[in-house]
């Protein structure tokens, strides 16, 4: 829930960037303007009843009841071969609140899994789920610390690529152990990824 402080905050910037007006939060509380600049000078305190108004209005979360939360983005994952990707990062990508807890994301490095997860998309991974069902997809790391992103299938068991470019190969398992970072639960996909695969698309 956004407090009062980071929530007025939020006004001043979003006035001072020019993304709105004083009067159009007056309209919008049902005040007349000067109340609005007592407001923004700190003379005045938001009232509870126009958190969630102001809140809306900015894009923000006043609701412990949203349906939407945050999760830490810790890196990168290759969508290729097994190779060393992760790394810290401070960003952060909103999920589904009904997603388990626990969950972080990864933001996909390559094309072998272009099909499902295309590069720059974000895979939302739970590690506190660790059991291998085929047809499911991973995030797995071998003991050199070396990571990947793929489908898992059996008999024989193996990490598949679901890309477009046939290049991508099948890792055969067996030969080395394999660590299970956590299933991929979500696959998301921002704008600049959507404008990305747009291009693609259309000049093919």
């Amino acid at each position: 829930m956004v407090t009062h402080d980071e929530l007025l905050q939020a006004l001043r910037a979003w006035i001072a960037e020019g993304r709105g007006r004083p009067v159009d939060i007056a309209r919008e509380l049902g005040l007349p303007s000067s109340r609005v600049s007592e407001m923004l000078n700190g003379r005045r305190k938001i009232q509870q009843r126009e958190m969630p108004i102001l809140a809306r209005m900015l894009g923000l979360d006043a609701s412990p009841t949203s349906n939407v939360r945050k999760i830490k983005r810790i890196g990168q994952v290759p969508a290729g071969e097994l190779r060393q990707a992760l790394a810290e990062t401070t960003d952060s990508v909103e999920v589904s609140s009904e997603l388990p807890s626990g969950v972080f994301a990864l933001e996909v490095d390559g094309e072998s899994m272009n099909l499902v997860a295309p590069f720059g998309a974000d895979v939302i991974v739970d590690p506190n789920d660790k059991h291998l069902f085929a047809g499911d997809f991973y995030v797995l790391s071998d003991r050199q610390g070396a990571f990947t992103f793929k489908l898992f299938a059996q008999d024989p068991a193996r990490l598949v690529p679901l890309s477009d470019d046939p290049a991508h190969a099948v890792i055969t398992l067996g030969a080395e152990p394999i660590d299970i970072v956590g299933r991929v639960v979500s696959v998301q996909l921002g704008a600049g990824t959507l404008r990305r695969l747009g291009r693609q698309i259309t000049e093919r």
